[in-house]
């Protein structure tokens, strides 16, 4: 390639010039529209970005609200957030005879008791090392399991935030899926234009507009575990025996659960009943012409019409699960601490509450919001691109 000339570079140089100039000569052009935007820059700035940057540096301080924030690095939040603790369980012994031991109805025995432990009616199975015996010190066992022939424990630091993690991941794989499953149902049931079909949009859309605090109290008196609450109230009436909703961490969940579908199924509808309008009535007449049944006029035009509104809800929806806060918080909440019994209820969000704003560790209670935000960004982003896997090119 040959060089440009000084004639040319000039040439080149001026038509950039008269096409826009620098970027300071482009800006001055249109400061009018700059100008008009400042007061919005300016709240943004205020109450955005500095927030979120405030945030950034709390998270990577020790900052309980009465003294100044004093740095500590990543380590001192994060490392305690989010370290874990790998350990082999070995054989255990009778440290007597070196017998093997099995642990029998919650308790240890010799091999050679094992038998008549079995012919007593005893369940029994090899006895391991106790987790606290091999994990270091500040490390609480979060589950144990076998693999390759070995039996393995694994500790965390912070046991609570696991638990409220894997609470959090466990409700929003039930949440969501249903309440796309139930919104689709409902706006393919009432997508005919009729008076009746109105009546019942309204009134399934009703929940989505009312309160949730309000919404989340009347859930908990329903379910209350005491005589005086809705359900027990009538199951006493009918000389049956109360059932221990909220004082069952077996019912704690599905309680969760049924909130969140009965809230949010409605809104779902009416975002699938906007997407259901969009589709051309042609594409079913002529799907009904060539022999196509309803089931596969469903899978084969209504599914694949409504992937934009499927994504955005299963976007949506998953951001909204990960941050549940109110319906634990009144139906689960107490004096002590938030998350029900044996923290069967506690999600991420009420346990960064109570880390901030209960224990007023603010610094670990932004390192959490942080965690929060980049699992929350990972699965967003994920399901963008499940979701355009099939999108032609």
């Amino acid at each position: 390639m040959t060089s440009l000339t000084a004639s040319q570079l000039d040439v080149s140089s001026a038509q950039a010039t008269a096409k826009g100039g620098t970027l300071f000569h482009q800006i001055w052009k249109r400061r009018t529209s700059y100008f008009l935007l400042t007061p919005f820059l300016v709240l943004f700035l205020i109450f955005v970005v500095f927030p979120i940057g405030a945030s950034a540096y709390l998270s990577l301080t020790e900052f309980k609200g009465t003294k100044p924030p004093v740095y500590k690095g990543f380590d001192e939040n994060f490392g305690a957030l989010l370290a874990l603790d790998l350990k082999e369980l070995t054989l255990a012994v009778d440290k007597t005879t070196g017998e093997q031991l099995y642990r029998c109805d919650r308790k240890n025995i010799p091999q050679s008791q094992v038998a008549a432990a079995k012919e007593a009616g005893q369940t029994c199975e090899i006895a391991y090392s106790r987790p606290a015996e091999v994990l270091n010190k500040g490390f609480r066992e979060l589950g144990q399991f076998n693999l390759l022939g070995k039996r393995f424990t694994l500790g965390v630091s912070d046991a609570r935030f696991w638990t409220a993690l894997w609470n959090t991941l466990r409700y929003s794989l039930i949440v969501v899926p249903l309440g796309i499953i139930f919104g689709l149902g409902l706006a393919l049931a009432l997508q005919r234009q009729s008076s009746v079909n109105y009546v019942l949009r309204t009134i399934f859309f009703l929940p989505s507009v009312t309160s949730t605090i309000a919404i989340a109290t009347i859930w908990r008196y329903i379910f209350s575990s005491e005589n005086y609450g809705l359900i027990n109230g009538v199951l006493t009436q009918l000389g049956i025996a109360p059932i221990t909703f909220l004082a069952n961490p077996d019912w704690t969940m599905p309680v969760l659960v049924l909130m969140a579908l009965w809230g949010g199924m409605g809104y779902n509808m009416i975002l699938f009943l906007a997407g259901l309008q969009s589709i051309s009535a042609e594409l079913y007449e002529a799907a009904a012409i060539d022999g196509a049944s309803q089931r596969q006029r469903l899978w084969q035009i209504t599914i694949p019409m409504l992937r934009p509104t499927l994504l955005y809800v299963l976007v949506t929806g998953t951001i909204s699960a990960m941050q549940i806060f109110d319906a634990v918080y009144v139906v689960l909440g107490s004096v002590e601490r938030i998350g029900g019994v044996l923290d069967s209820g506690l999600t991420v969000v009420p346990y960064l509450y109570d880390t901030g704003f209960a224990n007023f560790k603010l610094g670990y209670a932004a390192a959490i919001a942080w965690v929060l935000f980049m699992i929350i960004f990972g699965l967003t982003v994920l399901n963008l691109r499940l979701g355009r896997v099939n999108e032609p090119v």
